[in-house]
């Protein structure tokens, strides 16, 4: 019902003068509720409490609603779709900060140590806000025609990615331990060049001291107020060797620290796999993105990008990793669309459409 919600305490402060359930317990209960098909089950991000759930051996039978992926494609160019906002948009009702239960920063204490009579009206209060917008927001999806791709799409797609989420990947550590001695080693030998090539010793990370550089002490024209991105970089190149030399260094040094010696910080102690984050709410294009870690934007086109996608091996020597892509299927989307006869024949052809 509306305005109404439950909490069962499982860690509190009050615990010692007033113990209450056992986790062991509580879930022997819950179990056969979550997984009762005839259930239905609606929230917020709930892709998040099925896999906190998964770890305990649940699973949650049957998802019909998430109201922040009912959200994100209503206004798929929204920046953020934390409850809160949506409760402020939909309800006119301010939601409790959880800032104002557990803090924030060095300060910052655990949901165990927030005593029950506040974390019972918070809890209650974010599953009866998510109940209370799923019924919205269903309303406003039929609204815009978009039930279809939702009840088709999205939402068979959470119990997918709970799974590949919890399965995690597997990576070769050794690898990227040598490979991260090898980039270090490169670097080391492209900073040199840099240093000599510019006649002197200077912060290649600095885009204020490399601007100097390249445009005070080399005289190469400034494009862009000075600016030393990587677009103008290249630009640049055409005119003196330096800037060819600090784009290898940036593209090894991006490499170096977002991947090979990021991906070790993330292996879960129990799997020895690496769990990323799929996120369905993130590109305005519908595209599934990935977070701690990224494992979506590791260069292919470079040799030593290339280099970093070896460190991604099956478990198991007789396993292998299957890697399958739709080709060109935006184009074949307009082919369909738009009957072009010559784009049809392209495909059908199976010609370069280039």
């Amino acid at each position: 019902k509306e305005n109404e919600g439950y909490y069962i305490p499982i860690e509190y402060p009050e615990k010692d003068i007033n113990p209450g359930l056992s986790l062991e317990f509580v879930f022997q209960k819950l179990k056969p509720i979550f997984e009762n098909n005839t259930n239905c089950f609606c929230g917020q991000n709930v892709k998040y409490d099925a896999l906190v759930l998964s770890r305990y051996g649940i699973h949650i039978s049957n998802i019909v609603f998430d109201t922040m992926i009912a959200e994100y494609m209503l206004h798929p160019e929204k920046n953020s779709y934390k409850m809160d906002y949506l409760s402020l948009d939909y309800l006119k009702y301010r939601m409790v900060p959880i800032d104002d239960l557990i803090g924030t920063g060095l300060h910052q204490k655990s949901m165990s140590e927030v005593p029950l009579k506040d974390i019972s009206f918070y809890a209650s209060e974010d599953a009866d806000i998510a109940f209370q917008l799923a019924a919205i927001l269903k309303e406003k999806l039929e609204e815009e025609n978009l039930s279809e791709p939702y009840n088709n799409i999205e939402l068979p797609l959470i119990p997918v990615l709970t799974t590949i989420e919890k399965n995690g990947v597997n990576l070769d550590f050794d690898f990227l331990s040598d490979l991260s001695i090898q980039f270090g080693n490169k670097l080391a030998e492209l900073s040199e060049e840099i240093h000599r090539l510019a006649g002197r010793e200077f912060n290649i990370n600095s885009p204020k001291q490399l601007g100097e550089i390249l445009f005070d002490e080399l005289g190469l024209k400034p494009i862009r107020k000075r600016s030393t991105a990587v677009e103008v970089l290249e630009i640049l190149r055409n005119h003196h060797p330096l800037p060819e030399e600090v784009l290898k260094y940036r593209h090894l040094a991006k490499l170096k620290s977002t991947y090979v010696d990021a991906f070790p910080n993330y292996v879960n102690k129990e799997t020895g796999r690496v769990h990323t984050s799929l996120n369905q709410t993130i590109a305005a294009t519908g595209r599934l993105s990935s977070t701690s870690p990224n494992f979506q934007n590791i260069p292919i086109r470079t040799k030593t990008g290339r280099e970093v996608r070896k460190a991604f091996i099956p478990q198991e020597k007789d396993w292998v990793i299957l890697s399958a892509d739709y080709s060109q299927v935006e184009l074949r989307i307009m082919a369909n669309y738009s009957h072009e006869p010559e784009l049809i024949k392209a495909f059908e052809m199976d010609a370069d459409i280039h």
